[in-house]
C-alpha cells in the first residue's frame, strides 16, 4: 500500500491540514506536542478506524461544532482509492472510493462495511497493520539495548504471540471457576450422606414437640378465667382512685384560690390608705406651680436674645473680611490673568505635540530593528561563504554562486552513485566466487581423507581400486584444492583492491550527501528578504527625522512655559481661593442693613427681659435651677392626681373581692361531703395489682413457651421438606458433577494449545525462518562485510562476516544499528505476507545515543529498498535523510503544515 494524500478537518488539533505524500522518504518534523503523530494516527482512523482516545468524541477539534473529517487517498494491487470517515456529536459516517479515470466512484457505505473491505483489500487487520507498518517510539534502541528475553517479548508482541499469552493467563480463573463449582458439588453430596437417617429423626423430633404444645394449651385455658374476674376487679377499683383523686385536687384547688382572694383584699385594703394620704399632699403642691409659665417665656426670650447677640458679631465679622478679601484680589488680578494666558499656551502646544507623539518611540525602535536586520545579513552571510566553502572544499571546486554549485551535483551524483553500485556488483560477484571455491574445497576435502584411510576400494562406487590409483586419484584432488585456493588468494587480493575503490567511492557520495543545496538556497532567501527588509526600515528612518525634531522642540517650549506658570501659581491659587470666599461671605450694603435690624431687636428684647424678671422675682442666673425644681413639683402633682383618680374603682374591686371569698368556702365544704361518700381504700387497691401481676406473668411465661415451641415445630418442618427436596436432587448433583469434570478436563486441554508449547511455539517456528531471511536480505543491502545472519529460537542475533561467527554485542555500534533496522523491517515484511510497499517510523532515534542516530540516520539515508517511507520526528538530523520535508507547527491549540 501506498499512501497518496490526506486530509484532516477539525481532527484533534487540526482544523484544516491537507498533505500530499510521495514515494522516498518523507519526514514530518515539529516541536513535542506539534501535532506530528496525530497524522500518522488519523491514517490508523481512516483506515480502520483505530484511535487512541476512550471515545471517538475526544478525536474532534475541542471547541468546534463542526464535523471532524479524514479523508485518506492510497494505492493497492494497482488501483488507487479513496476512503473518507465523517464524525459529529451524534452521527458517523463512512465512505469508500474507487478512481476510474480522473474521478472517484463510490463502491462502499458504512463503518463496518469499509473497514472489512479495507481488510480484505489489504489481507490485514488494524492490529496487524499497525504492528507491521508503524514502528513505535524506542522500538529500534530497544531491539538493540534490551536483554534477550525482553526482545524475545518485544517481538512475541508485534507477531501477536502476546494475545495468546493473555489468553493462556485469561482462561486459569475461568477453570478455577468451574473448579471451585466441582468442589462444592463434591462437599454438597459428601453432607448428603444420612439424610435419610437425618430426615427420620427430624420427625420424632416434630411429634414430641406437638405433644407438649398440646399441654401448655390445657393449662392456658384453665388459667383464663380467673385472670379476667381479677381484671374486671382492679378495673373498678381504678376508676373510684380516679373519682377519688379529681377530688382531693379540685379542694386543694379551691383552698389555693381562697388565699390568693384573701390576699388580694389586704392589698387593695393598703392601696385605699395610701390614695388618702396623697389627696393631703397634693393641695399644698398647687400654689407653688402657678409661675411656672412666666419662668418659660422669660428662658425663651433670653434664648432669642442670645442667638441675636451671635449673629450681630457674625455679620460684623463678615463685613470685616470683605474688606480685607477685596484688597487681596486687586494685588493678585494680574498674575491672574497672565497663569491663565500661559495655560492656553501650553494647551496648543499639546494639541499640536499629539500630531508627533510616538515619533521618537518609533525611531528608536527602527533604529533597534536596522542593528539587529544589519547583524542578520552578515550572520547569513557567513553562513552562505562558509556552507559554499565546505562543498567547494569537498568538491574540490571554486565555485561562488549556489546555483553553480547545485548543478554540478546533480551533473556529478548519479554517475558517483553508478559508480558505487557497479563496484558493490563486483565486490558480491567476487564474495559469491570465494564462497564457492571454498564449499567445493569443502567438498573435495571429504573423498581425499576417505581415499587416506581406505586402501583397495574407492569411497565412491565401492569398486577395488590400486594404490596407484588411489594414489593417482589423492593427487587429482589436492592439485584441484590447491588450484582453487590460489584463485581464492588473487580474488582476496582483488576483493581488497575493490573494497578499497568502494570506501573511497562511499565516502565521497556520502560527502556529496551530506552537501544540503536546499539549505543555502533558503539561507540566500533569508538574506534577500533580510536586505529587502533593512532598506524598508533605512525609509521610515529617514520620515521620522523630521518629526523627531519638531517633538523635541515642542517639548523644549512646553518646559519653558510649564516653568514659568509654576513660578506664578501661588498667586493665582491665592487670587482663585479669596474671590470663593469673597463670594460665599455676600453683598456688603446688604449685610450693612442687616445689622442694623438685628441691633433694633436686641434692644427690644432687652426691655422684655426686664419686664419679665420683676415679674416672676427671680434672675437669669437662678433661671434654669428654679424652672427645673417647678418642673419636679408640677411632675409630682400629676402622678399624685393620677393615682387619685384610682379610688373609686379599687373600692368596687373590694365589694367583688368579698362576695368570691364567701362563694369558694361554700363549695370547698360541698366537696369534703363527696369525698368521704366515696369510700375508696388505697391499700387493697395495691394488694389486687400485685396479684393481678403476678397472674399476668405466669400466663404470659406459658404462652410464650407455646410460641417457642410452635417456632420450633415450624422451622423442624421446614427442614423436613429441605431434607426432602435434598434427597431428590441427590441423583441430579452426581450428572453435573460427571459434566463438570469432562468440561474442565476439554478446557484444560484448550488453555494448553494456547500455552507456551502450543500454538505459541508453532507460531515462533513458522514466523523465524521467515523473518530470518528477510532480515538477513535487508542486511545484505546495506553493504557491510558480513555473509549470513542467524536468529535462535530467542530472536537472539549471531552475524557471519570475515572473523568468523560474531553475536550483537561483538559488533561495531553502526553496524548493530543495522542489524536492528533489518530485523524490523524482516517482522514487518512477515507480517504484511512479504509485500512491503510502507513503513511509518514513529521518533526512530529516541533513546539513541548521538553516535548511534547519526549511524540510523546514514542507513536511512541510503535507504531506497521500500517505496515509501513516513518518519516523524522532532530530531532535525533526520532533514539529511529526507527526501520530502513536512513541517508541523502549532499555535493557539491549532497545528497546520508550513509552507516550505
Amino acid at each position: 500500500m501506498i499512501i497518496e494524500s490526506l486530509t484532516m478537518k477539525n481532527f484533534k488539533s487540526h482544523r484544516d491540514t491537507h498533505i500530499d505524500f510521495s514515494t522516498g522518504i518523507s519526514v514530518i518534523m515539529g516541536e513535542n506536542g506539534a501535532g506530528k503523530s496525530s497524522i500518522l494516527e488519523a491514517v490508523s482512523f481512516a483506515l480502520f478506524k483505530q484511535h487512541s482516545g476512550k471515545k471517538i468524541e475526544q478525536l474532534i477539534k475541542i471547541g468546534q461544532k463542526k464535523k471532524m473529517v479524514v479523508d485518506l487517498q492510497f494505492q493497492t494491487n494497482g488501483r488507487t482509492y479513496l476512503v473518507s470517515r465523517e464524525r459529529d456529536k451524534s452521527s458517523s459516517k463512512s465512505v469508500l472510493k474507487i478512481k476510474e479515470g480522473n474521478n472517484f466512484q463510490t463502491i462502499l457505505s458504512g463503518e463496518k462495511q469499509v473497514t472489512n473491505e479495507i481488510q480484505n483489500m489489504l489481507d490485514m487487520d488494524g492490529d496487524l497493520f499497525l504492528n507491521a507498518v508503524y514502528v513505535r517510539q524506542g522500538e529500534i534502541a530497544d531491539l538493540i539495548d534490551k536483554a534477550p528475553s525482553e526482545k524475545k517479548q518485544m517481538i512475541g508482541k508485534l507477531l501477536g504471540i502476546e494475545s495468546l499469552e493473555k489468553t493462556w493467563k485469561n482462561m486459569l480463573p475461568l477453570i478455577n471457576n468451574y473448579e471451585i463449582k466441582k468442589e462444592n458439588i463434591t462437599g454438597r453430596l459428601e453432607s448428603m450422606d444420612g439424610l435419610k437417617e437425618n430426615l427420620k429423626s427430624k420427625i420424632i423430633e416434630k411429634d414430641d414437640i406437638s405433644s407438649k404444645i398440646q399441654i401448655l394449651n390445657v393449662q392456658i385455658d384453665k388459667m383464663g378465667p380467673e385472670f379476667e374476674l381479677m381484671k374486671e376487679k382492679k378495673e373498678l377499683l381504678d376508676e373510684k382512685r380516679s373519682e377519688f383523686k379529681r377530688i382531693k385536687s379540685a379542694i386543694e384547688s379551691k383552698k389555693q384560690l381562697l388565699n390568693r382572694a384573701e390576699n388580694d383584699k389586704n392589698v387593695l385594703n393598703n392601696e385605699i390608705r395610701t390614695i388618702k394620704d396623697k389627696e393631703a399632699a397634693i393641695l399644698s403642691i398647687k400654689p407653688k406651680i402657678v409661675s411656672l409659665d412666666i419662668l418659660h417665656q422669660l428662658k425663651d426670650v433670653s434664648r432669642s436674645l442670645k442667638n441675636l447677640q451671635e449673629d450681630e458679631k457674625r455679620i460684623q465679622k463678615g463685613l470685616k473680611d470683605i474688606q480685607k478679601f477685596k484688597s487681596i484680589l486687586d494685588e493678585n488680578h494680574k498674575f491672574y490673568r497672565d497663569y491663565l494666558d500661559i495655560g492656553d499656551t501650553i494647551k496648543l502646544l499639546e494639541d499640536e505635540r499629539l500630531k508627533f507623539e510616538g515619533s521618537r518611540t518609533l525611531m528608536e525602535q527602527c533604529t533597534s530593528q536596522k542593528s539587529q536586520v544589519q547583524d542578520k545579513i552578515q550572520g547569513s552571510t557567513e553562513k552562505i561563504v562558509k556552507g559554499l566553502k565546505a562543498a567547494n572544499k569537498v568538491l574540490r571546486t571554486d565555485f561562488s554562486r549556489v546555483e553553480e554549485l547545485e548543478n554540478h551535483i546533480k551533473s556529478i551524483k548519479p554517475s558517483t552513485e553508478a559508480k558505487v553500485e557497479e563496484i558493490r556488483s563486483k565486490i558480491n560477484g567476487v564474495q559469491q566466487e570465494i564462497s564457492n571455491l571454498k564449499t567445493h574445497n569443502k567438498n573435495l576435502e571429504k573423498p581425499v581423507k576417505e581415499l587416506e584411510n581406505v586402501k583397495d576400494k574407492c569411497p565412491v562406487c565401492k569398486s577395488t581400486i590400486s594404490p596407484d590409483k588411489r594414489d593417482e586419484l589423492i593427487e587429482g584432488y589436492d592439485c584441484e584444492i590447491k588450484s582453487n585456493k590460489d584463485r581464492i588468494f588473487q580474488l582476496d587480493h582483488e576483493l581488497k583492491g575493490l573494497k578499497s575503490q568502494k570506501h573511497v567511492l562511499t565516502s565521497k557520495f556520502a560527502e556529496i550527501q551530506n552537501i544540503n543545496v536546499d539549505i543555502l538556497k533558503e539561507r540566500i532567501k533569508t538574506l534577500e528578504q533580510s536586505q529587502k527588509e533593512l532598506e524598508s526600515i533605512s525609509s521610515d528612518l529617514e520620515g521620522l527625522e523630521p518629526k523627531v525634531s519638531k517633538l523635541n522642540e515642542i517639548d523644549s517650549l512646553l518646559k519653558e512655559k510649564k516653568t514659568n506658570q509654576n513660578e506664578i501659581k501661588g498667586k493665582y491659587e491665592s487670587y482663585i481661593s479669596v474671590k470663593g470666599s469673597l463670594e460665599s461671605l455676600g453683598d456688603y450694603n446688604s449685610k450693612n442693613e442687616d445689622l442694623k435690624k438685628i441691633q433694633t431687636e436686641i434692644m427690644s428684647l432687652n426691655v422684655n427681659v426686664h419686664q419679665l424678671t420683676e415679674k416672676s422675682g427671680t434672675n437669669l442666673k437662678n433661671l434654669e435651677s428654679k424652672i427645673l425644681e417647678l418642673e419636679n413639683l408640677k411632675s409630682e402633682y400629676n402622678h399624685l392626681s393620677g393615682e387619685i383618680s384610682q379610688k373609686n374603682s379599687l373600692i368596687e374591686k373590694l365589694d367583688l373581692l368579698d362576695k368570691d371569698i364567701t362563694g369558694i368556702k361554700e363549695e370547698t365544704v360541698k366537696l369534703d361531703n363527696e369525698l368521704e361518700s366515696i369510700g375508696y381504700n388505697e391499700d387493697i387497691h395495691s394488694s389486687l395489682q400485685m396479684n393481678l401481676y403476678n397472674k399476668s406473668q405466669e400466663l404470659t411465661d406459658l404462652i410464650g413457651q407455646k410460641k417457642e415451641l410452635i417456632g420450633k415445630e415450624s422451622g423442624i418442618l421446614d427442614r423436613i421438606k429441605e431434607l426432602e427436596s435434598e434427597v431428590e436432587v441427590y441423583g441430579k448433583y452426581k450428572g453435573e458433577l460427571r459434566n463438570l469434570k469432562d468440561f474442565i478436563k476439554l478446557l484444560n486441554h484448550i488453555r494448553d494449545l494456547y500455552g507456551k508449547d502450543g500454538v505459541q511455539r508453532d507460531l515462533r517456528n513458522i514466523s523465524r525462518p521467515l523473518i530470518e531471511q528477510n532480515t538477513r536480505e535487508f542486511f545484505e543491502k546495506f553493504n557491510f562485510e558480513y555473509s549470513d545472519i542467524k536468529l535462535d529460537e530467542d530472536y537472539d542475533v549471531t552475524v557471519y562476516g570475515p572473523a568468523g561467527k560474531n553475536s550483537l554485542d561483538m559488533i561495531s555500534g553502526g553496524e548493530r544499528i543495522a542489524v536492528a533496522l533489518a530485523l524490523r523491517l524482516g517482522i514487518t515484511q512477515a507480517l504484511s505476507g512479504g509485500n512491503l510497499e510502507l513503513v511509518m517510523l514513529d521518533e526512530p532515534t529516541i533513546h539513541l545515543d548521538s553516535y548511534r542516530r547519526q549511524e540510523l540516520i546514514d542507513l536511512l539515508k541510503r535507504m531506497s529498498i521500500i517505496p515509501q517511507m513516513i518518519i516523524v520526528t522532532h530530531d532535525s538530523d533526520l532533514e539529511e535523510a529526507a527526501d520530502t520535508i513536512l513541517r508541523v507547527k502549532k499555535e493557539k491549540g491549532e497545528s497546520f503544515i508550513l509552507e516550505s
